[in-house]
């Protein structure tokens, strides 16, 4: 096989495409599927142009009875995802994947992986799943090779970095999340109010049960405060009958939101609450950060590695709904605290934007910063192992 270090010299700003990512694309709206679709756009607007394969698209109308068995449905999807990128990344240089875990790693990363090498690209692996030490609990012995085959590791957090140094072996690079700065505008909310936001799919590892409670908490004292809740999900049902049954006031369920739609969403809320269980480095956050809004949430996975608790937000253990409830208050009570979060958290976001973040994303690709010559794995190595362009 052809190492890439030596092939990416080729006059790459002639060429008409030379960056493949593979990741899901919508729908479902997941932050993976969005990281995708800005990467992509972000690269073209460099001048880079880049294609975007997802390995979840449906079956053409007339196949798509096939979804209505998941096993089949999977084993498919994989044999046509794999059939595609193999002819498409016949003329590509870097080979992007974006990675969770489970069924996906083992039946599109793995394959994409090998592909990728047999045809002599440079294998970028950004593997990005919150429940990674679980997974690679229980499939490190049949994954490592797998890391070890892509040319580099990379990863949004220090949480998950630690993870796969720890379960694998690899060595991994940070590069941050990308928030849009330019749709993302900050506001000045001073004084804060009772106006709370989650934007998270609802289901279990997003514990909206914990955010009802604390919002409970927060109505008790502020009757006027409100919460919206923008997503969807198998607990709604359940969430709805809990707002009911507690008789909380001002709770809206906005259902599904495009992502272009969400700054205005941002622009009407003064506090972001966040209660998971399982996360990795939520865009949610930072976007929240970027628009001026205050940050509230528990500590789960690399939460804590982006966000410090009392310097740029409030962070609380995972299902302590009545310190996640005390602190918003705290917030409102307190505003130069809130002052504090705000500005802190705004200049976090800072870091995520795109003119920091590509820096260390185009030395991942082995490429000489913004102009796209050749260097070495070991440059790379260099560049990566010095922080430069991270946050971490």
């Amino acid at each position: 096989m052809t190492r890439n270090s030596d092939r990416l010299g080729s006059s790459v700003k002639n060429r008409s495409s030379i960056v493949q990512l593979v990741a899901p694309v919508p729908p479902p709206y997941g932050g993976m599927a969005l990281q995708a679709a800005l990467l992509r756009r972000l690269l073209n607007e460099d001048g880079v142009k880049a294609d975007l394969i997802g390995h979840n698209q449906p079956f053409p109308a007339p196949l798509r009875f096939l979804e209505l068995v998941p096993a089949l449905r999977a084993v498919l999807r994989s044999a046509r995802f794999c059939l595609q990128f193999w002819k498409n990344i016949r003329d590509k240089d870097v080979v992007h994947i974006l990675s969770a875990s489970w069924l996906h790693f083992l039946m599109v990363v793995c394959p994409a992986i090998w592909m990728g090498r047999l045809r002599g690209k440079r294998v970028v692996l950004n593997y990005r799943a919150g429940d990674a030490d679980q997974f690679l609990r229980h499939f490190g012995w049949l994954t490592r090779s797998f890391f070890k085959m892509a040319d580099i590791t990379v990863t949004p957090s220090k949480f998950l970095a630690d993870v796969i140094q720890r379960r694998v072996g690899v060595p991994v690079a940070i590069v941050p999340n990308i928030v849009d700065l330019s749709a993302f505008r900050y506001r000045d909310r001073l004084p804060l109010q009772p106006k709370m936001l989650v934007t998270r799919h609802l289901e279990a590892g997003y514990d909206l049960e914990c955010v009802l409670r604390a919002f409970g908490l927060v109505q008790k004292v502020h009757p006027e405060a409100s919460l919206w809740i923008a997503g969807t999900g198998s607990a709604e049902r359940r969430l709805r009958w809990l707002v009911a049954t507690w008789k909380l006031q001002n709770v809206r369920f906005l259902g599904y939101i495009d992502h272009d739609s969400l700054p205005e969403l941002y622009n009407q809320c003064d506090i972001m609450l966040n209660g998971s269980r399982v996360d990795n480095f939520p865009g949610s956050l930072m976007e929240a950060s970027a628009a001026g809004l205050a940050v509230v949430s528990t500590d789960a996975g690399g939460i804590p590695h982006m966000y410090e608790s009392g310097k740029n937000a409030l962070l609380v253990n995972i299902g302590d709904w009545k310190t996640l409830g005390s602190e918003v208050l705290r917030l409102l009570l307190d505003q130069d605290l809130a002052a504090k979060l705000i500005s802190a958290g705004l200049e976090l976001s800072q870091q995520c934007e795109w003119r920091s973040v590509r820096r260390v994303l185009y030395a991942v690709y082995g490429w000489n910063s913004l102009e796209w010559r050749p260097i070495s794995n070991s440059a790379v190595a260099g560049f990566v192992s010095a922080g430069e362009g991270t946050i971490i």
